[in-house]
């Protein structure tokens, strides 16, 4: 009898395991499938990238040319049949001339006022600007224009001591190891300092130096210096803010600045600053 109990359950046992796998396997052949995809998806990756002012028509704020669409649509009649009226012919406004880049004689940099870190030394001291003014010194940074003395002098005190022309800006190097959101917000600064005393000035920033492969480290690279730059250059309107990138003219095959070019790997010889001025005199803009 027990044996044939045996028999009983064992051929319950087989016909429930033979009813019910294509339903486990099923479901196995489910969750596999539903891992594989999971495994497959590509990676999140976040895109930090700062947003360039967001254009806006005929020098208007995108709320006041928002608020002009919404006016209009507001101002048109419940029922168009009942205006037959024709709307009069309107004209395009003209649009403002594209100042484009031309070459200028030395005098040029009669009215101009450059500001800068050791690279603007540079300038001054070996290059053909003559009679501009200059308000440089090693190490300077942009965390140190508002406290910095030159001969006596403030930043803010020369740009108030003559009507300036032009203005020219090249600082960063000595901050690039620095945090990038803190560098920019005193770089604009800068900016906006200079808009306040000489507000028909027109202003250059120039991209600042490379340095050579061998220079290179954790806290001064050409990336870091190249994202620096890409940050400064979006402060250029085009129409009284300028971006000036002399980087191809000095730099390798790589994007560093050439080996043969310089000493230290930082600074060009003292010979080739006679050169960035003739760049910066093809680089000239005229109102």
């Amino acid at each position: 009898m027990n044996k044939f109990r045996q028999c009983i359950y064992t051929t319950i046992l087989i016909v429930t395991c033979f009813v019910a796998s294509p339903f486990i396997f099923k479901e196995i052949w489910h969750s596999s499938s539903e891992k594989e995809k999971k495994e497959t998806l590509p990676p999140i990756t976040l895109n930090v990238t700062t947003q360039p002012a967001q254009q806006t028509t005929e020098g208007g704020s995108p709320e006041a040319t928002t608020g002009a669409q919404q006016a209009a649509t507001d101002a048109q009649p419940a029922d168009p049949a009942a205006t037959t009226t024709e709307a009069p012919a309107t004209t395009e406004a003209p649009t403002e001339a594209q100042l484009s880049f031309v070459q200028s004689d030395p005098s040029y940099f009669d009215d101009a006022l450059f500001l800068g870190d050791s690279r603007m030394v540079g300038i001054k001291e070996y290059g053909t600007i003559d009679n501009a003014d200059f308000f440089c010194t090693e190490g300077l940074s942009t965390y140190k224009v508002d406290s910095e003395y030159i001969d006596g002098n403030s930043f803010a005190g020369m740009l108030q001591s003559k009507k300036y022309g032009k203005v020219y800006i090249m600082l960063g190097i000595n901050e690039v190891g620095n945090d990038f959101n803190y560098t920019v917000n005193s770089y604009n600064s800068i900016i906006n300092t200079v808009k306040t005393y000489q507000p028909d000035a027109l202003i250059f920033l120039l991209a600042n130096l490379h340095v050579t492969t061998a220079s290179e480290n954790s806290m001064i690279s050409n990336e870091r210096i190249n994202y620096l730059n890409s940050c400064i250059a979006q402060f250029a309107d085009n129409k009284t803010v300028f971006y000036l990138d002399i980087n191809p003219t000095f730099d390798d095959g790589n994007g560093a600045l050439r080996s043969d070019a310089t000493g230290d790997g930082v600074h060009v010889y003292a010979n080739y600053y006679p050169m960035w001025c003739e760049w910066l005199s093809m680089n000239t803009i005229k109102k």
